[in-house]
């Protein structure tokens, strides 16, 4: 049973106009709807086929589809499917593209290969035969194809690339020898481990916002924030910081505030998009950052989109300053 795909709303689609995104997402909801219920009429995909007619957008959002289906429904037949394009020059490589997407968000399970047969024999050297395929036996099966290719057409086949990989499945296996931590030296882990000095904390977080935005306000997030950290153990409260702003190049800003045991930093695109950079020698930890970062989006939109803290001192630091004590040895130094 073969089905094509394809959105009728996208006829004359100018990706610049204002109506751009509500007849993509049309387009995404008409492909759903189209492969669910082909998929519930006539059985799993084993085989999709990019021809030269395809269209580089309506592909990007067809991959997109797939991408969602994944763990929702059952479309795609499991180890059996195959992925089939052709790249004529290398203003087709957006094909390219798009099978490599296909195999790395759509098709999760090992193994799972991408696959570029070159073809000689034709005005242009450059022609090219792309698959992604989850077939076990893929380099058997590439030497039927190519063959069968070269009987029909005449032209010469050049596997370039196999990319990809394989689980080496060894039936009732044993080890030779079951190796355990003291059977590996540890004396260049722990003399790492004793050449650290951890000083400090430092957190970088990541907001995102959909909502309007400016200078003033982000400046004001900041102050607002900055009465988080005026306690005792960070001792601001006897200092004065100064916020200093820096918007004479691009369309945001970069806000700086420092005092004898810390900084903060902040940087904004200009757009939705705020960098929090803050460090303190003593007194921070991930519940002081967890309501500094609260007050900061506390009347707006924005939204934490990553976060991530690590320790800062010299001496190839991977400890946090709370948990090192020089002179006791970590448990998997001990007897060593």
């Amino acid at each position: 049973q073969v089905l094509n795909v394809g959105c009728p709303m996208m006829k004359d689609f100018n990706q610049f106009s204002e109506s751009a995104r509500d007849i993509l997402g049309s387009c995404m909801d008409h492909l759903n709807e189209t492969i669910r219920m082909s998929s519930e009429k006539d059985g799993l995909f084993n085989v999709i086929i990019v021809d030269s007619t395809a269209n580089k957008i309506i592909t990007s959002v067809f991959a997109r589809t797939f991408k969602d289906f994944y763990g929702k429904y059952d479309v795609l037949e499991k180890g059996k499917v195959i992925i089939l394009s052709a790249m004529a020059d290398r203003s087709d490589e957006w094909h390219e593209n798009f099978l490599k997407s296909f195999k790395e968000k759509a098709l999760l399970s090992d193994p799972a290969v991408y696959v570029e047969v070159a073809l000689y024999g034709t005005a242009d050297d450059d022609f090219k035969l792309l698959l992604v395929s989850e077939h076990d036996d893929i380099v058997n099966k590439l030497k039927v194809v190519t063959k069968s290719v070269e009987t029909t057409t005449g032209l010469e086949s050049e596997v370039q690339l196999i990319n990809g990989g394989l689980w080496l499945m060894q039936d009732d296996f044993k080890a030779s020898h079951p190796y355990s931590p003291d059977d590996y030296d540890k004396t260049s882990p722990f003399e790492q481990w004793k050449s650290q000095h951890p000083l400090g904390l430092q957190t970088i977080t990541q907001m995102e916002t959909k909502g309007p935005l400016s200078k003033e306000w982000v400046r004001n997030l900041l102050v607002n924030a900055m009465t988080s950290l005026s306690v005792s153990s960070l001792d601001l409260i006897d200092e004065e910081i100064q916020i200093q702003e820096y918007d004479d190049l691009g369309d945001g800003c970069v806000l700086m505030a420092t005092w004898s045991e810390g900084s903060v930093f902040v940087l904004w695109d200009g757009r939705g998009h705020v960098d929090i950079n803050l460090f303190a020698y003593e007194g921070l930890d991930s519940q002081k950052v967890k309501h500094f970062n609260y007050l900061f989006r506390s009347g707006t939109t924005l939204s934490t989109v990553l976060y991530d803290e690590q320790p800062r001192g010299f001496g190839r630091v991977v400890s946090y300053k709370h948990d090192f004590d020089p002179d006791v040895e970590p448990h998997w130094a001990q007897g060593k």
